[in-house]
Order: C-alpha cells, then structure tokens, then sequence
C-alpha cells in the first residue's frame, strides 16, 4: 500500500492512468459485509478511505456480519450512519460486489495488489520504481 498513494498522486490524478479497484470476496461472509460496506461509504464519498480503513483493521473486521461491526469506522469517518445502515442493511450494492468479484475471477485476480498496465501484470507489493518503469514505457 505504500506505493499506491505515489501511483495515484504521479500517474491517476494526472489522468495518465486510472485505478480500477476489485472486490475479493475469499474470506466468507465477512468479505461481502465488507465490500458492501465500501460500497456504500462511496455513496458518501468516502470509498477509498473506508477501504484503508477495512485494511488497517482486518483482523478485527473479517468475521463482521452487520452494520455493528463496521459502526465505529462509520462514525470515524463522519458518514450518516442512518443513510449507511440502510443501504448495508437493504444491500444496496450486493449485486455490484458480485459482479465485480466475476470480473476479478475471469481477470484471474486472486490476490492483492495485481496490477495490470497495458498487458503487463504486476503481482504483489513492488516497489514505485517497478510501477513508474512500466507505465512510463507505455506513454
């Protein structure tokens, strides 16, 4: 994760690259709450940081079930917690985490971080070097 933020910051924001994130849904229940529950804190704007925050807390977060599990982080965050409830609790994005766990499957992603830049898959925490080297290559 630490060469995510230079990626973004030299590549994504100067439009010379862009980030597609897959949901990996391995760990049983707890992976979809998870990934419904960034889904529905990108409703507020907030994907990306809920996602670091389901990162730094895994451990802690994986056998979450419902809206409880993750309600410290809701509030951490400054989300509505009556808007995030709802939409965990009506699993309003459970169809988009589905289909984006296919995605990651037929893309035989099963692991994080893979990177694909144009042709080129990059597996496994590398440092921003090996990342600039190939994107550079392709511009």
């Amino acid at each position: 994760m630490e060469t995510e933020p230079q990626i973004i910051e030299q590549y994504v924001k100067t439009g010379r690259a862009r980030l597609i994130y897959r949901h990996l849904l391995q760990l049983g229940e707890g992976s979809q709450v998870l990934a419904e529950a960034s889904e529905c804190a990108g409703a507020q704007g907030a994907f990306w940081e809920m996602r670091e925050q389901i990162y730094r807390r895994q451990s802690e977060l994986y056998s979450a079930s419902n809206f409880a599990a993750v309600e410290p982080l809701v509030r951490e965050l400054g989300l509505d917690a009556n808007q995030f409830g709802q939409c965990l609790d009506q699993h309003q994005f459970q169809q988009q985490v589905l289909d984006d766990y296919a995605a990651a499957q037929r893309e035989s992603v099963s692991s994080r971080p893979v990177i694909d830049i144009n042709g080129t898959r990059i597996i496994g925490a590398q440092p921003f070097t090996r990342y600039q080297q190939t994107i550079d290559a392709v511009q």
